[in-house]
């Protein structure tokens, strides 16, 4: 799984590297391999690993760039990583990570670079050139990100609760959200249940700077089903489906630590391909 947290203007704190210290203490079942925090003027950024690619210390996180300017932590998975790695050619890479190509695609196509992206994803980029800060969650919102602002500085993180840890916010149930789940058994976002906490929504990227927030939708299934060429006859759209099925689940499959680990029942993967191919 993985957590991030952190805090952006962290200025406004008095121990905001301690703040995230508590988030990272109660999201640690989310990454039990490894947990770290990066601290400047501007951002304190934290990261609990579980190591999926790249099993290798130099793939841990909050991951920096060669040249120090671009500061990144990441749930998830890029599962084109490789593809995208291979067109990516001013970069040197120093780690065979999907972490590492998602910054290096941010470093070569800007914010455009989440359009490249085929994964399930939440991440934070802290760019020290532009003094850009940026969260990011896939297009169907798999990977959870919860952000609060406060006097300009904004919280986030991959759970509700690592944001309560800190204590920053009254933790006050909002009666508006609580209509919502008695009514649909659910709260809509982007509220959540807590006062003051909102969950960025799938396909939805927040950009913060000194002077402005936005959010910019980059992706909406509408417009992409619009772009789906379907076949005619009906055994063609059975191929279709049956090898986008197939393509999804191969995709899914690459990691440097059994599959079996992660499969309950001790169901074998391949049988889920094979199944499949049938």
């Amino acid at each position: 799984m993985c957590a991030i947290n952190g805090i952006y203007q962290c200025r406004h704190f008095d121990d905001p590297r301690g703040l995230v210290l508590k988030m990272n203490e109660v999201s640690g079942h989310r990454g039990p391999d490894y947990s770290d925090i990066y601290t400047d003027d501007d951002v304190v950024l934290g990261h609990n690993r579980l190591s999926i690619i790249d099993l290798d210390a130099k793939a841990n996180q909050p991951f920096i760039s060669n040249d120090n300017s671009i500061v990144l932590v990441f749930n998830g998975e890029i599962y084109n990583y490789q593809s995208l790695k291979a067109q990516i050619k001013d970069y040197t890479f120093r780690t065979n990570s999907d972490s590492e190509v998602l910054m290096a695609a941010y470093i070569q196509w800007g914010m455009g670079f989440v359009n490249h992206l085929n994964g399930m994803f939440a991440f934070a980029i802290w760019d020290k050139r532009k003094k850009n800060f940026i969260l990011g969650r896939d297009r169907l919102g798999i990977k959870p990100l919860y952000y609060a602002e406060l006097n300009g500085s904004f919280v986030f993180a991959s759970e509700i609760r690592s944001i309560l840890n800190t204590n920053i916010l009254d933790n006050k149930i909002d009666r508006y959200s609580l209509v919502d789940y008695v009514n649909y058994s659910t709260v809509h976002g982007p509220n959540t249940i807590i006062e003051g906490i909102k969950s960025l929504l799938p396909g939805n990227l927040l950009i913060v700077n000194e002077n402005e927030a936005t959010i910019s939708k980059y992706w909406d299934v509408r417009k992409a089903i619009k772009k789906i060429e379907i076949p005619g006859d009906v055994s063609s759209v059975h191929s279709k489906i049956r090898d986008s099925f197939i393509n999804a689940v191969q995709a899914r499959l690459v990691a440097d630590v059994p599959i079996g680990a992660f499969l309950s029942g001790g169901i074998d993967s391949s049988l889920i391909v094979a199944a499949a191919s049938n």
